[in-house]
């Protein structure tokens, strides 16, 4: 039986980082404003978001079942780092592909490095609030309910056992693990704001679909070594470990980007 106590800490954590996410979107969405001119780079941003996984989810389904399986597997195993290596690969293809193809199209106007990074702030926003901050809010409601029994009602024992589990499992969320969700949330907004300065860059050098192409494998490649990484040695190095992980490697494209951009061009060959 889980105390009224615990149901309360997980509660508040879950409370402290909806808060906590809520500011960030918020203050994104002030950056983005001020960045980009106006709000339309950034609901663009989000559109590609949303489009990515529109794309992306049944093409990992299908791809899922086919080299995988139907059946979970276990952490630390070769077909579990296979599912990470297809999940994180399908992340940054369709994921920088999809920026590239709102960019190239319907964000035509999105040519400065200030409404880029708008753009990745609409990105990394949705993206928060699909996949953390609603979440976040389902289970402040179910451990909200747990507490008072209010969810048991009418269910069966099956159910009723179903549901005790993943109240369990939500019982055990804490501030600490809230405030490594937030830190993370924070470093993954500015992977994706430099990843679209990356994307906005290769759509801007022009060229046909054979020359964008070639030039967006250098941002999935990071997007999917950003992920990879973390996720990979997550068994080995622990969630402290994994977070401070992500937090170098997303400071090391930010590095790459910042000296690419600074880097004076080629001279020309000599006759």
């Amino acid at each position: 039986m889980i105390g009224a106590s615990e149901l309360a800490a997980a509660q508040g954590a879950y409370t402290f980082m909806a808060g906590a996410l809520i500011t960030l979107v918020v203050g994104g969405v002030i950056l983005a404003r001020r960045f980009g001119g106006g709000l339309a780079p950034w609901a663009w941003g989000g559109v590609a978001f949303v489009l990515s996984q529109a794309a992306r989810l049944p093409a990992l389904t299908l791809i899922s079942a086919l080299v995988i399986g139907s059946t979970a597997p276990e952490s630390g195993s070769a077909t579990w780092a296979l599912s990470v290596v297809v999940a994180s690969l399908t992340a940054g293809i369709f994921e920088e592909g999809s920026r590239a193809l709102i960019l190239a199209t319907a964000a035509k106007r999105v040519r400065s490095e200030g409404s880029g990074i708008a753009f990745g702030l609409g990105h990394a926003a949705i993206e928060a609030l699909i996949f953390t901050l609603l979440p976040s809010f389902a289970a402040i409601a179910l451990l909200s309910g747990a507490a008072d029994g209010s969810i048991y009602e009418n269910l069966s024992a099956e159910s009723s056992e179903s549901l005790t589990t993943a109240v369990t499992f939500l019982s055990g969320h804490n501030i600490g693990v809230a405030t490594l969700a937030i830190t993370e949330r924070i470093f993954a907004t500015v992977l994706h704001i430099t990843l679209t300065l990356f994307v906005l860059r290769a759509v801007q050098q022009g060229g046909g679909r054979g020359e964008l192409a070639r030039r967006l494998v250098l941002p999935i490649a990071l997007h999917t070594v950003a992920n990879l990484s973390t996720v990979l040695l997550l068994p080995v190095i622990g969630i402290l470990g994994a977070e401070v992980l992500f937090a170098a490697v997303t400071l090391g494209v930010v590095a790459y980007y910042r000296r690419t951009r600074a880097a004076p061009p080629a001279p020309a060959p000599e006759a």
